[in-house]
């Protein structure tokens, strides 16, 4: 990691506030402000200890130092917070003061995005990624599949309709809604050809509710993207030397699966099509990227005996909007079982975390996009 040092007056003065934030609730005896110093990167804040010290640095300590700092410097930076504790090397330092805790902290506030839908598109066609705020994106390729959670009212609805409306003028995409809601409906306005909706959706008469052969039904579907993923390993396997490729190289499009309201197709199936639903979901998951095959996962809370472990640490991109605390997001981030965000409020707001980029150091704020009428 290269870092960059401030040195204007501006650095100054925000390096002598936060030694005054931290100087009475970081330490117990006041001797031991005399035992570190401050300095700012490009990256974020540096906390160097001068060594020899008299208090231990652990994950607790690094801990602390976050929670306090994350409150104290909004809103004139966003604290990210990292998925373990930072310890980076400072080069040309004596060796009392050689190595540091990184806070990774981006100046001021990310910016929502506002405008149509035909707008938001245009603006990912010309950036490459699917923006998701003015500075932070997705990068589908690089880090595959992504999962949206949140209660009703939270703003996930929105999320996922800007994201597959984005989508399908990238790849093919798959609507699989068991509500035959929002997502079935923009499917249909948008010309999907697989749109996956139970029975009572087209009945009209209210009867033939969720059941055991819906969720048969989505697993069918499931198992013919799985079959079109082996055939896209065989094809790139057969057409190419290269060790480190992927399905671009063979000039085909991504395949995009949406899956609203995942919990909900289980209702009423039985063990043995609920298993070999997770199955399936697991494969395309773990064996999808290389392929193109990316799952896009909507649902209120991520909980264990609806979306296996292996298939949600497999997950690049996920987001937890709505009221964020330890409760409800423990499923979906247990890193923040100690260290609670502080969200920046509003609808469509919550945390995010995009593994595999390293433009993200690891969990911060986000609001998704508004889309205009």
């Amino acid at each position: 990691m290269i870092l960059s040092s401030h040195k204007d007056s501006d650095s100054n003065d925000i390096l002598s506030y936060i030694k005054s934030v931290i100087m009475y609730t970081l330490f117990s005896d006041a001797e031991q402000n005399a035992e570190y110093t401050i300095e700012q990167m490009d990256e974020g804040f540096i906390f160097i200890p001068i060594y020899p010290i008299t208090y231990v640095i652990d994950e607790a300590f690094y801990n602390k130092l976050f929670t306090i700092l994350n409150l104290a410097l909004t809103p004139m930076y966003t604290l990210i917070r990292p998925l373990t504790m930072q310890v980076i090397t400072l080069d040309g330092k004596e060796p009392s003061r050689s190595r540091g805790l990184l806070i990774p902290a981006r100046k001021g506030k990310p910016q929502r995005l506002k405008g149509t839908l035909s707008e938001l598109v245009t603006q990912s066609k010309e950036k490459g990624d699917i923006p998701i705020m003015d500075i932070i994106s997705w990068n589908y390729v690089r880090s595959p599949h992504a999962l949206i959670t949140g209660v009703s009212g939270s703003g996930k609805s929105y999320a996922l309709k800007y994201i597959f409306k984005v989508c399908s003028n990238i790849g093919e995409t798959i609507a699989i809604d068991p509500k035959g809601s929002d997502l079935a409906r923009l499917a249909k306005q948008s010309g999907t050809k697989d749109i996956v909706i139970p029975p009572f959706v087209n009945s009209g008469d209210g009867q033939n509710g969720i059941g055991g052969k819906y969720l048969q039904e989505v697993v069918a579907v499931l198992k013919q993207v799985e079959s079109e993923m082996y055939a896209r390993q065989s094809r790139l396997y057969q057409a190419t030397n290269r060790v480190s490729t992927d399905y671009r190289e063979l000039g085909i499009k991504p395949v995009f699966v949406f899956i609203d309201e995942l919990a909900a197709l289980m209702t009423g199936a039985s063990k043995q099509v609920k298993q070999d639903f997770q199955e399936t979901l697991t494969r395309l998951v773990v064996l999808g990227r290389e392929a193109g095959i990316y799952l896009v996962l909507a649902m209120q809370s991520a909980r264990a005996e609806y979306l296996p472990t292996i298939v949600r640490d497999s997950i690049s991109l996920r987001v937890q909007l709505g009221r964020i605390n330890s409760e409800n997001t423990r499923f979906l981030f247990p890193e923040l079982s100690e260290m609670p965000m502080v969200p920046i409020g509003g609808k469509g707001s919550g945390i995010l975390s995009i593994a595999g980029d390293p433009r993200y150091a690891g969990i911060e704020p986000v609001l998704t996009p508004t889309i205009l009428d």
